[in-house]
């Protein structure tokens, strides 16, 4: 049954349940919004946290491009928090400053209540700069994980500084194993001068004695 065709009773029990319905999502949306905001500080927090962790007990680390960029992005996106409740905090003050000054103007006869109602809707209706700073707070978190998961491969590898540790082993060993048939040439004259070296045994030992 449409508005006009209904009876006055069913139009204020209407009218009650809208208005109930309204505060009902209104504070369902409030709610969320808040977890929403408690969970991008938690993570950036305990990202950054953990960044500086790794960075403290790994020295070699600090010398890396990618954990800095990470700690970076992890402490923008608490930053981007900050101005969030900032900027909740004086859309929420400016929108109750208009809505007084609407009803003063009501009550003094300078504005009609439809002018009023039309006003606060245009306010409430423009674009809230608090969803940009959670994206954008949200974004930098993924990006921290993202440089965190191309670059923690690599590091726990041990590919290239395997074969770094190696090398630097060897030459405190003075390592001597030919590489090529050139050095193994060589290396087969020279043991071959040292047993001509070495001291005859047997039947020339005898001779000597005699």
């Amino acid at each position: 049954m449409k508005y006009s065709d209904d009876t006055d009773e069913h139009r204020e029990a209407n009218k009650s349940y809208a208005n109930e319905r309204w505060r009902q999502l209104y504070g369902l949306q409030n709610d969320w919004g808040t977890e929403g905001i408690k969970y991008l500080l938690l993570v950036n927090s305990g990202a950054a946290v953990a960044m500086l962790a790794f960075l403290g007990s790994v020295a070699d680390a600090r010398k890396l491009w990618w954990p800095i960029a990470m700690l970076g992005s992890f402490a923008s996106g608490i930053v981007l928090i900050g101005f969030l409740h900032a900027l909740r905090h004086y859309r929420v003050l400016k929108l109750f400053k208009k809505w007084r000054e609407s009803v003063n103007d009501y009550y003094t006869d300078q504005k009609g209540w439809g002018e009023i109602f039309d006003e606060d809707v245009a306010r409430s209706s423009r674009f809230d700069w608090t969803f940009a700073m959670a994206y954008l707070s949200f974004a930098c978190f993924i990006i921290g994980v993202i440089i965190g998961i191309f670059n923690f491969s690599t590091l726990t590898s041990g590919g290239s500084n395997g074969s770094k540790e190696t090398n630097i082993t060897c030459t405190q060993a003075n390592c001597a194993t030919p590489t090529t048939e050139h050095d193994k040439g060589l290396g087969q004259r020279e043991s071959n001068k040292s047993n001509a070296k070495l001291p005859t045994t047997g039947s020339d030992t005898k001779k000597e004695v005699r």
